[in-house]
């Protein structure tokens, strides 16, 4: 019965996906202000059940409450860039409902795509290269390069803190040099591990899911009534709908920080999985968090 509904879900998130579409062009103004959420979960339930075809497995077929957790903790993963934002200043929202309550269930609803869009596009992808010789060269994760790459991570950090509009580019790369260490040491799964072993097959997959992402993020962004606009301080021309051309470049490393990212809350979940009281407290706690930056996002980011 599961790998039934798995198939048919092909076919929900395509109805969904056209329907929405059409809906959007007749002008409904439902669809006008939902309709990036729309799309984006038909496209996510649309690629579950073709990596599911495809691989055999996919998010919802290992396991729905952890699809749940990835939907949820995506939403903390993207405010991290929300946050960033309130420095950089790179992008703003418009056009959003006024009712704050229907406002902030956009936002959640919105975030938690993130991840598992990522990963869905990303595990696609791996169908594809893994078939490919693409190994460039192998990448010793030894204890000084670890350091060194951690070194440069907090470098990058700090560099954006202080001087955000020269420096913004780095808010896209510093968890790369931050987070993969410490995955390495706390023994998670790890895009270095692989090239460790120059197996560069899931680092070309969620490099390219990441262009694929940021295509579909602003494709979809540009046709709905409640959008963000972006703006570069000196790379703002040549624009693909609203983004400005060199802005795609962002993508790329996004998608490897987003991967990293995961890997540690997918360990400090694991870590909790027995500890229930804890659980629950986290859960409220990031509950709050999300709140607040909600918050921030309606004070300084919506216009």
């Amino acid at each position: 019965m599961k790998e039934k509904i798995l198939r048919f879900n092909l076919y929900v998130g395509l109805f969904i996906l056209i329907s929405s579409a059409a809906l959007l062009a007749l002008q409904v103004s439902f669809v006008k202000t939902w309709f990036f959420s729309l799309a984006w979960w038909s496209f996510i339930l649309l690629m579950d059940s073709l990596n599911f075809r495809k691989r055999g497995s996919s998010l919802l077929s290992e396991s729905f409450w952890n699809f749940l957790f990835t939907a949820f903790i995506s939403v903390f993963v993207w405010l991290i860039y929300e946050l960033f934002n309130l420095l950089l200043k790179n992008w703003s929202y418009h056009d959003l409902p006024e009712n704050l309550p229907v406002r902030w269930l956009g936002y959640f609803i919105a975030f938690a795509t993130v991840v598992p869009a990522i990963r869905e596009i990303a595990w696609f992808m791996e169908g594809i290269f893994k078939k490919k010789n693409l190994a460039l060269f192998r990448l010793p994760a030894t204890p000084l390069l670890l350091r060194i790459f951690f070194a440069i991570g907090v470098v990058l950090v700090l560099l954006f803190v202080i001087w955000p509009r020269i420096f913004f580019p780095c808010a896209w790369l510093c968890f790369i040099f931050l987070v993969e260490p410490i995955n390495i040491w706390l023994g998670n799964d790890s895009l270095w591990k692989d090239l460790e072993k120059r197996d560069w097959t899931r680092f070309w997959s969620w490099l390219s899911a990441g262009l694929v992402a940021g295509f579909l993020w602003e494709f979809w962004n540009f046709w709905t009534a409640s959008r963000w606009e972006y703006s570069l301080p000196y790379l703002n021309f040549w624009r693909i709908f609203q983004m400005p051309v060199f802005g795609y470049t962002g993508f790329l490393p996004f998608a490897l920080e987003v991967f990293a990212l995961y890997q540690i809350l997918l360990y400090m979940h694991k870590k909790l999985q027995s500890r229930i009281l804890l659980k629950v407290v986290v859960f409220i706690v990031l509950l709050l968090a999300y709140a607040g930056t909600f918050m921030l996002i309606d004070t300084f980011t919506v216009q």
